[in-house]
């Protein structure tokens, strides 16, 4: 058994900051952001969100390039105010003395995965993390799932996954993972369409449907 987070909107709640980063970039090169097109792509690589917006042409150079200058906007506004989701480590505590091992999964790059788990201080419960870096194709495919299952040396169906993007729900889904909706990014109603348990956070007591829960109090 073993427990996958994803980290945007799983361990932070941040939707709203890489909104403000994106309309910041969007000033900065003269294109306009709308809640609609961040909404559209929230939950995947960069290559792709740049591929959709500055179309097939442009070169993976390019897109590091541009993906760089974007995420260090998102770490300088948010650098303030981060915090992880309300109760995630004293959860995370409870799953880790249990000795459940504990994996990210994300597809977000390796200088926010730092940032993230340095400033939240939960880099001491993750084993095992994988980020954009280490995978060829962006959720909803199942790559990274089946990858961080394979790195902790567990079957897939072994895995319980936090999730709150459609595209990493689908993407734990199609890996034959267990997920749990965290309804950070989605209401609740959408989310109940692809999971059979939503939580609002880590705070109150999770429901035990699940067959992973039962010794998490």
């Amino acid at each position: 058994m073993a427990f996958i987070f994803d980290m945007d909107g799983v361990i932070v709640d941040n939707h709203q900051w890489h909104f403000n980063a994106w309309v910041e970039f969007g000033k900065r090169h003269d294109i306009q952001i709308t809640r609609e097109d961040f909404a559209k792509h929230f939950g995947v690589t960069n290559q792709v969100i740049f591929t959709s917006i500055f179309g097939s042409s442009i070169t993976e150079a390019a897109c590091m390039m541009l993906a760089n200058e974007k995420e260090l906007i998102y770490r300088e506004l948010y650098a303030p105010y981060i915090e992880p989701v309300k109760g995630l480590p004293g959860f995370m505590q409870q799953v880790y003395n249990l000795g459940i091992p504990i994996a990210l999964a994300t597809a977000a790059p390796s200088e926010n995965v730092l940032f993230t788990l340095k400033a939240t201080g939960l880099e001491k419960f993750f084993s095992i993390i994988t980020d954009a870096s280490m995978v060829s194709r962006s959720k909803p495919d199942p790559q990274v799932y089946l990858v961080t299952a394979e790195k902790l040396g567990v079957t897939p169906s072994e895995c319980l996954v936090f999730e709150d993007s459609i595209p990493g729900i689908q993407s734990a889904k199609a890996a034959g993972m267990e997920v749990i909706g965290v309804v950070t990014t989605h209401k609740s109603a959408e989310l109940l369409k692809y999971v059979n348990e939503i939580i609002m956070n880590f705070e109150a007591p999770l429901n035990h449907k699940s067959k992973f829960l039962r010794n998490i109090h």
